[in-house]
C-alpha cells in the first residue's frame, strides 16, 4: 500500500520558506512584505533578495533590489509562494552558469562558420540600428564577426538540432570575457519554476510569447482588445469588488494579440485619482485560460503601482532628469508614475477594439504535455527557431523545483527601456517598428 501525505498550502509553503530563507546560507537571504496604503488595494506584496551569486563570479554586489523578485497575491500562500518561486527563478540563471552545466566555447563566429559548425543565422545579430549604436552613453556593440565571444551549444525544441548560441543572450549568469562585445545581455524573458518540468517549460513558453506581444504592441502598430466584463469574467469581478477600493477607477484589461503564437497576453492599467502616484500601472499576464491570466496580469499591476511610487520618490530625492536614456528596469517604471508618462500609455491603449470576454477564444485546458506541445508547434509553423536548457541544480532539485529556459531569437524579449532592439525583423510582424520610446514594463 502507497501512502500519500497532503499538506494544506500554508504549510507546504512555510516548510518551503523554512530551507530557503536565511540571511547567511539561505537561496532566500531576506523577505519582507509591503504595508498597503490607504485606499490601496487589500494585497499581500512580498519582496525577497537573493543570496550573493555575485561572489562566486567576482562580481561587485548589486544594488539591493535589483533582482526585482516579488510576490503578489489576495492570499499570504500565493505571496508567499510567488517569492519564493521568483528567487529559485532568479538564482537558477546564474547556478546554471557557475556549476559547468554548459560548456562554454569562446571563439568568433567566423570560425564557428568556417568550422562549419550549426550557427545563427547573421541577421540574428543585427538588432540595433546605426543611429543607436551613435547614440551618447549606448551600452551595447555592434556585432563582429570576428571577436572572440562566449558560445554555448544548446538543443532545438522545434527540429531537434543542435546551434551554437551567444552566452550572453541565453544565460542570465554569464560574465563576459574581458575583450567580448557586449552585443545584448540575456534577460529572465523565458525562465520558470515549477514542479514538474513540463509545468516549468509552459511557464517559461508562455513568458516568451507575454513579453514578445507586449514589446510588438509598445513599438508596432496593432491594436490592443479591451476586455469588457461579462459572465467569463465573474469570479475575477468578485475579486475587484473584494479587494480593490470602490473609489478608484475599475481596473481595465486589454488583450495584446500575437500574430503567431497562441494564448493570452493581458495588460492590466491600475489608475488612480488625478494627484496620487503613480497615476497609472501596468502588469502583464499570460496563459491559456483569459480569466487566470487577467488575474495574473492584476497581481502584478498592483505589485507595479507599489513599485512605481517608490522608484519615483527615490528619483524625486535624487534628483534623476526626466528626459534621461534608461538603461535599468527601474527607471522607466518611475518616468510612467509621472503625469506625462500617464498620458504616453494612455495615448497608446487608447488606439484599441473592444470585445466581451465571451468573444475572445476560448480557454485551452488540455493537460500541459499537450499545452507545451502546442506551444512548440507554434514556433515550428510561424517559422521560428526555439532553444532551450534545463537550469535544474542539484539544489532546486532537493526542494522539489524545476527549472527550465527558452530562448528564440526570432521573438522580441525585455529590453532595456532606451535600447530597445529596433532592427529585430520580428516588429515587421506587428505592422513594423514606430519609435523608440521607453517601454513601462519592469
Amino acid at each position: 500500500m502507497r501512502l500519500t501525505l497532503h499538506q494544506d498550502e500554508d504549510t507546504r509553503v512555510h516548510r518551503l520558506r523554512a530551507r530557503m530563507h536565511g540571511p547567511l546560507c539561505g537561496i532566500t537571504t531576506s523577505m519582507g512584505f509591503l504595508t498597503r496604503y490607504p485606499g490601496g488595494p487589500r494585497l499581500l506584496v512580498g519582496t525577497a533578495d537573493m543570496t550573493g551569486v555575485h561572489v562566486r563570479q567576482d562580481q561587485p554586489p548589486p544594488k539591493a533590489g535589483s533582482y526585482h523578485i516579488g510576490g503578489y497575491g489576495i492570499f499570504p500562500f500565493e505571496s508567499h509562494i510567488r517569492s519564493l518561486a521568483e528567487t529559485l527563478e532568479r538564482y537558477s540563471g546564474y547556478a546554471a552558469a557557475l556549476d559547468g552545466r554548459f560548456e562554454i566555447h569562446h571563439l568568433s563566429y567566423a570560425e564557428l562558420a568556417a568550422r562549419g559548425e550549426p550557427v545563427l543565422p547573421p541577421d540574428a545579430f543585427r538588432l540595433f540600428t546605426d543611429e543607436q549604436y551613435e547614440r551618447a552613453g549606448f551600452p551595447f556593440d555592434p556585432f563582429d564577426p570576428e571577436a572572440p565571444s562566449g558560445w554555448l551549444r544548446v538543443g532545438s525544441l522545434t527540429d531537434g538540432s543542435r546551434c551554437w548560441v551567444p552566452a550572453q543572450r541565453f544565460l542570465l549568469g554569464y560574465v563576459r570575457e574581458r575583450e567580448e562585445p557586449w552585443t545584448l545581455p540575456a534577460v529572465t524573458t523565458g525562465t520558470a519554476t515549477h514542479t514538474t518540468p513540463q509545468a516549468a517549460l509552459r511557464a517559461a513558453l508562455e513568458e516568451v510569447v507575454q513579453v514578445d506581444a507586449a514589446m510588438g504592441h509598445w513599438y508596432g502598430r496593432t491594436e490592443s482588445v479591451l476586455i469588457r466584463p461579462d459572465a467569463r469574467t465573474r469570479h475575477l469581478d468578485a475579486i475587484v469588488d473584494t479587494y480593490f477600493p470602490a473609489s478608484a477607477p475599475r481596473p481595465e484589461f486589454h488583450a495584446l494579440p500575437s500574430p503567431d503564437l497562441p494564448g493570452f497576453t493581458i495588460a492590466c492599467l491600475l489608475r488612480q485619482p488625478p494627484g496620487l502616484v503613480p497615476e497609472v500601472a501596468i502588469g502583464l499576464g499570460s496563459g491559456a485560460s483569459l480569466a487566470r491570466a487577467m488575474y495574473r496580469a492584476l497581481l502584478e499591476a498592483a505589485g507595479v503601482q507599489w513599485l512605481a511610487a517608490w522608484v519615483a520618490v527615490e528619483q524625486a530625492v535624487q534628483g534623476t532628469p526626466a528626459d534621461q536614456d534608461i538603461y535599468d528596469l527601474e527607471g522607466n517604471v518611475g518616468l510612467y508614475a509621472t503625469s506625462q508618462g500617464a498620458r504616453t500609455v494612455e495615448r497608446r491603449f487608447a488606439l484599441h477594439t473592444e470585445r466581451a470576454a465571451s468573444e475572445l477564444p476560448p480557454d485551452d485546458d488540455r493537460p500541459v504535455k499537450e499545452a507545451v506541445r502546442t506551444l512548440v508547434d507554434a514556433f515550428e509553423h510561424s517559422g521560428k527557431q526555439l532553444y532551450f536548457g534545463d537550469l535544474t541544480t542539484r539544489d532546486l532539485r532537493a526542494l522539489g523545483f524545476h527549472a527550465m529556459r527558452v530562448w528564440s531569437p526570432d521573438t522580441v524579449s525585455l529590453p532595456l527601456p532606451s535600447a530597445v532592439p529596433a532592427a529585430h525583423p520580428r516588429f515587421a510582424d506587428y505592422g513594423g517598428f514606430t519609435d523608440d520610446v521607453p517601454h513601462p514594463y519592469p
